[in-house]
């Protein structure tokens, strides 16, 4: 057994003793409408960028509901500048796990913050699995209540009944990941019918993105400017750098202008990318996630894998098309108007072909934003790799 596994199990026995100490007496009657709260807190420090934006719309939607409230969120380093500036928070917390685990005193004054605020609900917002640490800090924050939910399968549903004056329901299977995020407010009076995800730019750093795609392809106008993102944190989520390489040269050769963006750790995509195409495309200089979204809000078209940046892409508002592997994109694509997807064969994705993906970029380059003749999934033909 790994430290790592040690350290889980261990956090798990502690948790569950503390809050058998702590246990809070269910409420009996149902939660209050967020209409009628002053302070509200919400909950999301665990996940990754991508995660946060898809939890996006559960932000307007309950400032929707509680609009003279004041909203605030707890995010962690992961997913912070997904949430930065959100017009439909007061502010946005940034609970650094390290950094309260190395300096206490840190710790003290973040808890010490959270409790001034005295809100009168912590809602933590969880989809995937149960987050020790975010009942934690909902316990910390002082809230005078406290609601959240077991994970999928039932996990932590000890916990959630020790430290959640409301359990609510635990994920429903197969349903979209936002639409997980807004069964959690319904039980308040939510009803967050918009799923659109959203983030808000700063006007520096919308100039600033604008600035690096027209350093790489030109101002707008005439053909369309494209961003090809071939990079993603897991590996099966990557398509083979080359045949981005390759539908980038088909859409040069129909005159279009395609600009290639990498991460910090993915040097070694671009050089691929290059080797597809038979040609050394432009790049985007290394920068920060949001001066990324700022250069990829004012490009024409996003080609990318089932990562943050195909979100990133989806909450600017540009059409943007994802190549989703063993992720089922009826969970995970985000669900703005603006994005299609294809999926490879059998999850994989080796056996997505070029063919099939040169096509959906060919379209959509054509359709310059006009995609109601899209359907929402692109047909990816069964076959060996092109």
């Amino acid at each position: 057994m790994t430290l790592k596994t040690w350290e889980k199990r261990g956090k798990r026995v502690l948790t569950r003793g503390l809050g058998r100490v702590l246990r809070v007496r269910p409420e009996a009657g149902a939660p209050p409408d967020l209409a009628g709260l002053r302070s509200i807190l919400l909950v999301r420090p665990q996940n990754q960028f991508g995660d946060m934006l898809l939890a996006s719309p559960l932000f307007r939607a309950v400032r929707e509901r509680a609009p003279g409230a004041r909203i605030d969120l707890v995010a962690g380093d992961a997913n912070v500048d997904a949430a930065r500036g959100n017009r439909h928070l007061d502010e946005v917390l940034l609970y650094d796990k390290q950094e309260c685990l190395r300096r206490p005193h840190r710790a003290k004054r973040f808890a010490d913050r959270l409790r001034d605020a005295r809100y009168d609900l912590a809602l933590v917002s969880s989809t995937v699995s149960f987050s020790m640490t975010s009942a934690w800090l909902a316990v910390l924050s002082g809230a005078r209540r406290r609601a959240g939910r077991p994970g999928p399968g039932g996990r932590g549903a000890g916990v959630a009944s020790d430290l959640y004056h409301w359990v609510l329901p635990e994920p429903i299977e197969g349903r979209h990941q936002t639409g997980v995020n807004l069964d959690l407010a319904a039980p308040f009076g939510v009803a967050g019918e918009d799923w659109t995800p959203e983030i808000h730019l700063t006007p520096d750093e919308v100039a600033r993105g604008r600035r690096l795609l027209e350093e790489a392809l030109g101002p707008p106008g005439g053909s369309s400017r494209i961003v090809l993102h071939p990079g993603a944190g897991k590996a099966p989520n990557r398509w083979p750098a080359e045949r981005f390489g390759e539908v980038g040269a088909a859409l040069l050769a129909e005159g279009h202008r395609v600009v290639v963006t990498t991460g910090p750790r993915e040097s070694g995509l671009y050089s691929r990318v290059n080797a597809g195409a038979g040609a050394r495309l432009p790049r985007l200089p290394a920068t920060d996630v949001r001066t990324l979204g700022g250069a990829i809000r004012a490009a024409d078209f996003l080609l990318a894998n089932d990562t943050g940046v195909l979100h990133l892409g989806a909450a600017t508002g540009t059409p943007a098309l994802g190549l989703f592997g063993p992720t089922d994109p009826a969970i995970w694509c985000p669900a703005a108007p603006t994005v299609r997807w294809l999926r490879a064969p059998d999850g994989d994705l080796s056996r997505l072909e070029v063919d099939a993906v040169r096509v959906g970029a060919l379209a959509f380059a054509a359709a310059r934003g006009g995609l109601d003749g899209l359907p929402r999934e692109l047909a990816a033909p069964p076959g060996s790799p092109a």
